[in-house]
């Protein structure tokens, strides 16, 4: 176990001090460029995130994990591509994640633009959100609540999926098979031809899940197997696309996700006999119409969410049902020579039931609804003679019948050098309490407040590439202070019930490097490195846990990749350290760190218009035993195989 840590520990080392080495050597000769085309081009058809978000960091995985992952849920390619901490209860169990030491409620993910967290709980489940179904996945840590809204105190998820640019047929075939009963599969058929485009994606995945660990709850920490943990998920994603001149351009989307899981005893329980089945639905409709300088949006969403849980040993049959539509609506136009402008409103319903049904016939019955409306604007500007670019934008929200605080937020972002780029921002971030923090019986408490408070962070970023080398390297610093922070506590032996608990300080850095060298045609290197420090601190002085770390939010998580092309052959190591977590409030009881290594091969093969890969992933090489939630073991050594086919026509 010990030298599964060690080999990670040095292997992030040898690439920190290899990146510190080539950031000492001399500038590397380049030809000179307009500063400009450094910054934001002026656009009035990318999605606002990308034209009003100057001061953030985008992170996006690079094209090699891509790949790596594409068999997996959204959370392992993240967790190895991002600072996200994630949050992982077992393999296509719940997932969820932590950015810059927020909780899972204060992650937005967004699909296409529009946020499709669950309206009852707050959250997304990354287990089942299938890589494969993508184009595009981007993690914004620190994302504004001014473009955004309620929920990305932390930051946010971006997943995307864009119209088929090739006219023709061409179709992708996936499939996998690994340890523990493991198996995956993925099918894509892809149409296009004259003002039309389809797309549609199926996914599948079964697991058992039955993986042997040492039970250290047990004296002499005995060998045991993992038992009730089988799961199924099915998911499946359609796009068609109409693209016209005079009409603009119309999208209909579709996502679907049915999955049926056991969900396995902690290490303090004998067996489990619980058991979760969730049913989404998500239909979206887009239109977007450019004129001369002005460009009309309306994006539509339509999600109908079901879950159902049961667990016959404590007599639990709840099911939750819940319907969240969304519209939004955006003006965009050019208001000066070098400026764009945005107003927009987006109005939201919600209206959830959650029953639970006892042996006994007693039912618990909560039903609840919410009615949102948010105004708001963005405005961006370059200044040529500063090399400076600068946004700021601002929303107003109604809630029910509540008006929230203005939020505003303002980034800049300025080009020093050819190579050098500094930026940030000022932002407020608030988080509206969910469905179920304000109405779940027993417990749920109408008086909560919004969390509210505000996040600065500077970041410089240098750049440096030629024919053979391409060398990227960025440095965050941020702090963000949270009021009225809303944490469930317990109020007797077997009811919980949120409060507001004050204040919470989080503060951090977060270094992000990349570096490729081509030495032929044929052969190359490529590393990655992401390492993020975080503190986030109760900061409310009458707390008895007054200056104390956030459960389960490490000081430390870095992941780094090496990876070396020779031919049509790929071989990666990747690996991902999460230091130790606190597990209570008062810091008293922690988990330990862990280092994980994994191993992958890929092979490529082209023959005219076909293109195949065949792969193998060796996870966890060193067998490590560890948990990322407490009491719930994870996988030791385990195998994947797999191909994946392209055919075009």
């Amino acid at each position: 176990m010990l030298s599964g840590i060690k080999a990670t520990v040095f292997m992030n080392r040898y690439i920190i001090i290899s990146f510190l080495s080539l950031l000492c050597l001399p500038a590397i000769a380049q030809k000179d460029t307009l500063w400009k085309k450094n910054l934001k081009e002026i656009t009035i058809t990318a999605d606002r995130i990308e034209v009003y978000t100057l001061g953030n960091r985008i992170d996006k995985p690079d094209s090699l994990l891509q790949r790596i992952f594409k068999s997996s849920p959204i959370g392992s390619l993240l967790d190895a591509s991002s600072g996200l901490v994630i949050r992982n209860y077992g393999p296509g169990i719940l997932a969820t994640s932590s950015l810059r030491g927020g909780n899972a409620q204060q992650t937005a993910m967004t699909w296409n633009g529009l946020s499709i967290n669950s309206p009852v709980n707050g959250l997304s489940d990354l287990n089942l959100v299938p890589s494969f179904l993508f184009d595009a996945v981007s993690v914004l840590p620190g994302l504004a609540g001014s473009l955004q809204g309620s929920g990305a105190i932390g930051g946010g998820i971006n997943l995307n999926n864009s119209a088929l640019k090739k006219e023709g047929f061409s179709t992708e075939l996936m499939q996998t098979v690994g340890s523990f009963g493991t198996y995956t599969g993925g099918l894509k058929l892809n149409y296009a031809k004259n003002k039309w485009s389809h797309s549609t994606k199926g996914y599948y995945s079964k697991t058992n899940n039955n993986y042997p660990f040492n039970n250290r709850a047990e004296s002499g920490n005995p060998k045991e197997n993992l038992t009730n943990a089988q799961g199924v998920n099915y998911s499946a994603l359609h796009q068609t696309s109409y693209q016209s001149q005079k009409a603009g351009v119309f999208k209909i989307n579709y996502w679907g996700t049915f999955a049926n899981r056991q969900i396995p005893p902690t290490l303090l329980m004998e067996s489990s006999t619980a058991r979760q089945f969730d049913n989404i639905q998500k239909t979206m409709l887009q239109w977007d119409k450019s004129f001369k300088k002005i460009t009309l949006k309306f994006h539509s969403l339509f999600q109908n969410d079901y879950l159902k849980y049961t667990e016959k040993e404590m007599d639990i049959n709840s099911i939750s049902k819940s319907i969240f539509i969304t519209n939004d609506a955006e003006l965009r136009f050019k208001s000066f020579k070098n400026s764009t402008s945005s107003i927009g409103v987006v109005q939201s319903f919600t209206k959830a039931k959650v029953a639970n049904v006892l042996n006994t016939g007693t039912t618990t019955l909560n039903e609840s609804d919410r009615n949102q409306i948010a105004i708001w604007a963005s405005h961006f500007h370059q200044i040529l003679k500063l090399r400076t670019s600068i946004s700021a934008s601002l929303r107003l929200e109604l809630v029910d019948t509540k008006f929230l605080p203005l939020i505003p937020s303002l980034g800049f972002k300025t080009h020093l050098h050819k190579s050098l780029d500094i930026y940030g921002q000022t932002s407020r971030v608030y988080r509206i309490p969910t469905l179920n923090d304000l109405n779940w019986v027993p417990g749920g408490n109408p008086q909560l407040k919004p969390e509210s408070g505000w996040a600065n962070e500077l970041s410089m970023e240098f750049n440096q590439k030629n024919e053979r080398i391409y060398l990227t390297t960025s440095l965050t610093g941020y702090s963000r202070l949270i009021t009225n922070w809303i944490q469930w506590q317990p109020v007797s032996s077997q009811i919980w019930s949120p409060v507001n608990i004050g204040k919470v300080n989080s503060r951090g850095l977060e270094l992000r490097s990349t570096l490729k060298i081509s030495l032929t045609n044929k052969l190359f290197g490529k590393a990655g490195l992401n390492v993020d420090y975080t503190k986030s601190e109760n900061m409310d002085a009458s707390n008895p846990n007054y200056q104390k770390q956030l459960i389960y939010i490490p000081f430390l998580k870095s992941s780094s990749f090496i990876a070396f092309g020779i031919k049509n052959t790929i071989i990666m190591l990747q690996g991902v350290w999460v230091g130790k977590r606190y597990i209570s409030s008062d810091n008293l009881d922690s988990i330990p760190h862990y280092g994980l290594l994994n191993l992958a091969i890929n092979h490529y093969f082209n023959y005219k218009k076909t293109s195949s890969t065949a792969f193998i992933r060796i996870n966890n090489i060193f067998n490590k035993g560890y948990e990322a939630i407490v009491w719930r073991p994870m996988p030791g050594i385990n195998y994947e195989f797999g191909i994946n086919v392209i055919i075009n026509r």
